[in-house]
Formats: structure tokens, sequence, C-alpha cells
């Protein structure tokens, strides 16, 4: 039996957003192989929000920690993963642990909590962003409550990915449904999704309807982003609802009017620019109209800068601007964050 051990120690970090680093192997003992993985992050915040005064808040919540099991059993391979940030009573200033992923995969097939269809289909084709909490208002999963059902169904085949996950509707008698498929033409990366969800309009419900579409082309070192989502019942998802965005947990009318599902729309467009090997900036800007009564709508523009300082830290500044208030603690407004991101 061979066991092989490294040591990690991580210094000081200021950090940026959602990618994950190579994890670190601690323990490799036959055919099972046991890592840990995360990231700190420390991030400012310079707020300007159009009715209320200017304020400056740092913190370090987005940090996290992975810890990750892979072995092959009869020819199958087994992993298990679990996630938690500092996120946990963020609404409340505080900072205890939360549970970000918890799942187990055997070949193919993904079972626990962890992203959602919708997500999966949009995420990996988008801009980088700095921003953790507004990162994909523009699509079909803008960055709302239940980015990660508490119980997610993923099966893969080729292309295909088959997702049921846990419903947003509390009385729906179906799991929340996305079916996808992935490929590339040349230097195109595309996903096509199409999801479907039971939705409480009133004292019913119903169920809606939506379809996807993300791409990214490349451009020798540089690449363009875009998406483009349409249907009814994709509020919950989309994090913009009837009568404004999704801010927490919503309501049970996110997507109904008058006894009625209503339509949405949304789009999003970037750009990604590699200036040197260590320097790249991003250009995004996302925006959803839902075609209720108050035509309701909102937008994000942002752009950034991100310094590879050393191999695994980044260093990074970001301004954006959305007209609409999508937090208790991001009203609309301009946002200007600093960070660096230490990832391991």
């Amino acid at each position: 039996m061979m066991l092989f051990t490294k040591r990690l120690s991580v210094g000081l970090a200021i950090a940026a957003t959602c990618a994950s680093a190579q994890a670190i192997d601690i323990v490799t003992t036959g055919d099972t192989t046991l890592s840990i993985g995360g990231y700190i992050k420390a991030e400012g915040l310079f707020n300007s929000p159009d009715d209320e005064d200017s304020e400056f808040k740092g913190n370090l919540r987005q940090s996290r920690i992975n810890i990750k099991t892979t072995k092959s059993v009869e020819d199958k391979k087994l992993t298990g993963f679990i996630e938690g940030d500092f996120y946990g009573d963020y609404a409340k200033s505080g900072s205890n642990l939360r549970l970000r992923h918890a799942y187990i995969q055997v070949d193919d097939l993904t079972v626990g909590k962890t992203w959602n269809g919708q997500f999966l289909a949009v995420a990996p084709l988008s801009t980088e962003q700095l921003d953790f909490w507004g990162t994909g208002i523009g699509t079909a999963s803008g960055g709302g409550s239940y980015i990660r059902p508490d119980l997610t169904v993923h099966y893969t085949y080729k292309g295909l990915r088959f997702t049921a996950q846990d419903p947003v509707y509390d009385d729906a008698s179906l799991p929340d449904m996305v079916v996808s498929y992935k490929d590339k033409i040349a230097d195109f990366d595309y996903n096509v999704a199409v999801t479907a969800r039971e939705a409480e309009n009133g004292d019913d419900s119903d169920v809606g309807v939506g379809v996807s579409l993300a791409g990214k082309l490349a451009l020798g070192e540089h690449s363009l982003h875009g998406s483009v989502f349409s249907g009814k019942g994709m509020g919950a998802y989309s994090a913009v609802c009837v009568g404004g965005p999704l801010i927490m947990n919503g309501g049970a009318d996110c997507d109904a009017e008058n006894g009625k599902l209503i339509s949405q729309t949304g789009y999003s467009v970037g750009y990604k620019h590699q200036y040197t090997q260590k320097l790249r900036g991003n250009l995004r800007y996302g925006e959803v109209n839902v075609e209720d009564a108050a035509d309701t709508s909102a937008n994000v523009k942002s752009a950034n800068l991100i310094y590879e300082y050393l191999p695994g830290l980044d260093l990074g500044i970001e301004w954006r601007n959305q007209d609409v208030t999508t937090f208790p603690w991001m009203p609309a407004g301009q946002q200007i964050e600093i960070m660096a991101k230490y990832e391991f």
C-alpha cells in the first residue's frame, strides 16, 4: 500500500468568483484518492445606491472548503463530494458555515445537493464575473435562491443531460425537469436546454415550459459569450419574477398574475479579452423582461480586470450597475468590488 500526503500552507489572501482550482490530493491508497480544495477570498465593496447613502463593506464569507473522494468499484468510478462556505446567516450579518454541495456520483449519474440543470446549461459558457450574488442575471439561472436544490438527479449521456430536481413549488406533484444538449461547432460551444416545472398560479397550479440557448465563440485567446431564454414558470430560477426580482425566497406567485403563468424573456452578452498571459478583462450585460401588467424588467452591467499575481492567486476589480434591488444588501445602483482569491 502506498500513502502520499501533502501539506498545504495558506498565507494572507485578499480574494474573486466561483471557479474551482485543482484540488490537492492528501491521501492516495490503492485506487482511492481523498483530496481537499476550495479557496480563500476577501472582498471590499464600495456600494453607491441610487436612493441611499454610499457605504463600504468587506468580508471573507465567500471562502469555501471541500472534500472529495474518488475510487473504482467493479469498473465504475465512484465519487463523493461535500463543500461549504460561510454565507449561512448572511442576511443577519452572520458568517456560519452552510452546505453548498453534497453529492454522490457513479459514472454518469449524480445524486445529491448540487447545481441545478439550468445553471449547468448556461454557467460554463458565461462571462467571468466577480459578482457573487447577481452573476447570472439575464440567463435562465440568474443567481436565485434555488440555484442548488436540496436534491438533484443528473444523468449524462454524451452531450445530453437529463435533470430532475427538488421543485421550487412546495405542493408540486412532480420534480422540476431540465433536458439539455451541449456540443461544439468549430470554435463555437453551445448548450440548448428545455425546462418544465409546476408553478403556483393562485389557488391552483400549472406547468410552465421554457427554452434556453447559451454559446461561447473563441476568438484566439479572446471570446464572445451570449445566452437567451424565454418561457413560463422561469422566474424562480432566472431570479426575476412578476413584480420584480426574486429577493431572498420570493413569493408563491413569482411566475403568476391573475391566476395565469406569465412569460418572460432574458438575454446576456459578454466579451473576454486576454490582455497578457496574466491580465484578463470581461464586459457583460444582462437583461430580463417579464410580460406582466407592470412590464417588469431588470438589467445588470459589469466590467472587470483580473490579474494573476501568482499561480492560484488572482487580484481583481469590478464595476457593476443594476437598475433594481436584487437583495436587501444589493440595492439598485452601482458597486465597485476589489478582491483577491487564493485557490487550492
